[in-house]
């Protein structure tokens, strides 16, 4: 048996046998090691079953890693101070402050209620509204009495007059006990001959009863579990506008204790900490106690480390955290990147702050970072390139290794980014500033066949770049490059506009090239969801077959395929896409029962990475039907398109459109917010039969949602009820359901149709060719004839005259060729 007496866990009731409840929340806590919850829950059924002795013993364990409840540290002081032989008077005080870090609750400092905790209990939940009067009153009763063993004392006077002075503070304060307190101060005056302050008493009291009627009515929101959640933002507003810091942290204080596992919750109260209150150790404690209950949060853990950092807390405080957070809390690439950020630039501020020039510790973090991020997240560990920016800028400025500095350009460029010109420009610019000339001019020049979009920055930013830093012959040489590749992107074929022409019939049809082995050669066509519809699969395909009277119709080759025979494997084929590049084989496999083999989509010239869709043969048609009723099942956080190996049929919008009388739109919805909430919010106006969240292509919510009825009047009761729907702090707003028709923008063989117009001009993607002649001899000369290192690069609108109505260039003097640049 323990020392600890049996009766201190018996609440004055008999044991109650729980041991199978035990032994079933011990099975949840092993699948579960980390919840918070349940290791509160094992400590309660373990002191009522009367298991004292694993009852230490988990407390021992539990609260290394986990916050106790407020019932579990009040019972563990009760059963500590009934043990014998008696604690000392250190453990128990010890005790005490960790249980008033992990809850800072009035029954846990009713525990230790003395003179020596009144003002830490006053400073810690003094100015709450819900339990700050309960305080107060066990204070100025405390006092009381010690007054009244004082009376024929020789400072009775004096002792009276702090007492007075404790009953105004407390009067000042509105809390949901302040009648208690006021009546408290009526007996103090009548007990102790001090009528003179009854008037000051009540000019307090009055005013804070002010307050009080408009807190009990956030009170009475937060009672109701409902509208806890609102009332406690608006008693949050409230205390925050009045402008009082000390009732701005018991805001504070009520927030984190009522959702003490909100993460945001605790990383608003850390951040107000830093910004307005601007104590670092008050920051540091705050932190502490958030990563208490929230101890997979990688914000607070990121706020922690900057928040030890303002305290100046010692190097080996920082870097243990750092090496929890990092193994701990990483759940994305985004949040990998930022905290690697973050950890990696506190180095550099130690760094400078001890007035060493050694890097290295942070040059060992950003290579960790880059090595495990991409790792764990694969191609999508940096997707910006921004992180690699940031540690080639650093190998470059502070470490002064520009050959790490240009590796890790090259990677960029080569991981998808080498097509924009400004990852090049930015590269050329780092090189100009840490490195050498030559080496942005190799930049310069591999760019010039590399971008695709802003190539003429590229063209504009490499002959400024040889008039600064070149000479003539190099100027020379990169203008007949420029020109060169200016007029090889010129003499790629234009896309020809068509004539307007009302076609005869809707079904169009286009003429098709075709490969060397006979196959047609499909292009992608966009589907009416906005998407691109891809080809079909090259067996399936149907080749068309000319009439045997027709020599002169080219060939042509439809997408309608013909329905496929029921056993074979086409009639098992689905067609599953917008996928995420990263989506393996078993993530389909997981979503979608009975798959007998999956063939991706994948990009030119790799085995990696695919095109975000794929064909599925099903094991028998039975699979295939069961799988086509799992489209839209989110994978990998997007809803997943699954259609019937048909592009007629493939996924497209397939909503009803039009007045529907028992659907409501919604509008202004919570991004977090779930089916379930708004099932229920909305079932006090009827029985909801469906609720559809809308969601981009990505799964990213839109903000709305539609809400079937069972009938016309519910819906037109919700919308004219004229109530506020609040839904996770926003209000809603709610109409009948009238969704405009959609427009049909695909014929029979999947092509947009869409009538060409004069103004649609030529085919875009192409640069025009850089003008290097001034604008006077531009329509004269179709050459350049003059010297080009002295003139404006700019942009000329490409000529649509055929090189027979070409006029010769007329010779032209020096002096007439001055005059032309003199022209306005």
């Amino acid at each position: 048996m323990s020392d600890i007496e049996m009766g201190s866990g018996s609440d004055d009731s008999e044991i109650e046998d729980l041991d199978e409840k035990i032994q079933e929340i011990k099975m949840k806590l092993s699948e579960n090691k980390s919840s918070i919850p349940l290791a509160n829950q094992l400590l309660t059924a373990l002191r009522k079953n009367g298991d004292f002795d694993e009852l230490n013993d988990k407390r021992k364990e539990f609260v290394q890693w986990a916050p106790l409840n407020p019932l579990n540290w009040k019972h563990w002081i009760e059963d500590i101070q009934k043990r014998k032989p008696e604690p000392s008077v250190e453990e128990v005080e010890k005790l005490f402050e960790r249980a008033v870090f992990d809850e800072n609750d009035v029954t846990i400092w009713v525990e230790r209620f003395c003179r020596k905790t009144c003002e830490k209990a006053l400073t810690a939940i003094g100015n709450r509204y819900d339990s700050g009067g309960h305080i107060w009153l066990l204070y100025l009763q405390y006092e009381m009495r010690q007054l009244t063993k004082s009376r024929n004392m020789p400072d009775f006077e004096k002792l009276a007059e702090q007492v007075a002075h404790l009953f105004q503070r407390a009067l000042r304060v509105p809390t949901d006990q302040l009648e208690e307190v006021f009546c408290l101060a009526e007996q103090f005056c009548a007990d102790f001959n001090m009528a003179s302050q009854i008037d000051e008493f009540r000019k307090h009291y009055n005013s804070s009863m002010k307050q009080k009627e408009q807190l009990s009515k956030f009170q009475t929101l937060i009672d109701d579990p409902e509208t806890k959640r609102e009332g406690l933002k608006q008693y949050f507003d409230f205390e925050m506008k009045s402008g009082v810091p000390s009732r701005a942290q018991m805001a504070h204080e009520r927030m984190v204790s009522e959702l003490e596992d909100d993460e945001s919750v605790w990383s608003a109260y850390g951040a107000w900490t830093d910004t307005e209150l601007k104590w670092p150790q008050v920051s540091v404690e705050v932190y502490e106690r958030a990563l208490r209950h929230c101890p997979y949060s990688f914000v607070l853990h990121q706020q922690i480390l900057l928040a030890l950092e303002r305290a100046r807390k010692p190097n080996e405080v920082i870097d243990q955290l750092w090496e929890r957070a990092k193994n701990n809390v990483i759940d994305s690439a985004d949040e990998g990147r930022s905290l690697y950020r973050t950890y990696a630039f506190l180095l550099r501020r130690r760094i400078v702050l001890s007035g060493s020039n050694d890097y290295s510790q942070m040059a060992e973090i950003f290579d960790e970072g880059a090595a495990k991020l991409k790792e764990w997240f694969s191609m999508a560990w940096d997707p910006t390139a921004e992180y690699r920016q940031m540690q080639a800028y650093f190998y470059a400025s502070l470490m002064h290794d520009m050959e790490k500095c240009r590796k890790i350009w090259n990677d960029i460029l080569a991981s998808g980014f080498g097509r924009f010109a400004g990852k090049w420009l930015d590269a050329v610019r780092l090189e100009r500033q840490f490195g050498d000339n030559e080496n942005a001019r190799k930049f310069l020049s591999k760019a010039l066949n590399s971008v695709s979009d802003n190539v003429n920055e590229i063209y504009v930013y490499y002959v400024q770049f040889e008039r600064e830093e070149g000479t003539l012959a190099e100027l020379d040489q990169v203008l007949a490059k420029v020109n060169s590749q200016i007029a090889h992107r010129a003499s790629r074929p234009q896309k020809k506009i068509p004539e307007k022409v009302i076609p005869a019939k809707k079904e169009v049809k286009e003429n098709q090239k075709r490969n060397s082995g006979g196959e047609p050669i499909v292009k992608k066509v966009k589907s009416e969801d906005g998407g691109f519809k891809a080809p079909l699969p090259p067996s399936i395909l149907k080749k068309s077959s000319p009439s045997s009277g027709s020599t002169s119709t080219p060939s042509t080759v439809s997408f309608a395929t013909s329905k496929a025979s029921p056993g074979t494997e086409d009639a098992r084929t689905i067609f599953v896409s917008n996928l995420d590049f990263t989506t393996t084989e078993d993530d389909i496999r997981q979503a979608i029962e009975g798959v007998s083999s999956i063939r991706f989509a994948r990009k030119a010239h790799t085995d990696q990475t695919h095109r975000g869709f794929a064909y599925v043969v099903m094991e028998n048609e039975e699979k295939t039907e069961a799988a086509l009723q799992k489209d839209r099942v989110p994978v990998k956080g997007r809803p997943m398109f699954i259609s019937a190996n048909d592009p007629e049929k493939r996924v497209g919008f397939k909503f009803a459109t039009g007045l529907e009388k028992s659907k409501i739109f919604v509008r202004n919805v919570h991004f977090q917010a779930t089916e379930d909430e708004l099932r229920n919010l909305f079932s006090k106006f009827g029985m909801v039969t469906s609720v559809r969240r809308v969601t981009h292509r990505d799964g990213k919510p839109k903000g709305v949602a539609f809400i079937d009825f069972d009938s016309e009047a519910s819906a037109q009761k919700a919308v004219a009820s004229g109530d506020k729907l609040m839904l996770r702090d926003r209000e809603l707003e709610v109409a009948i359901s009238n969704p405009p028709a959609k427009k049909e923008k695909h014929g029979k063989s999947g092509f947009v149709h869409k009538e060409a117009t004069e103004e649609d001009g030529p085919r875009k993607g192409h640069a025009a060719k850089i003008q290097l002649v001034p604008r006077a001899l531009s329509n004269k000369a179709p050459q350049i004839t003059a010297r080009l290192d002295a003139m404006d690069v700019s942009e000329a609108p490409s000529s649509s005259a055929s090189s027979s109505e070409t006029k010769p260039a007329q010779s032209l003097s020096n002096d007439e060729f001055r005059k032309m640049f003199m022209r306005k």
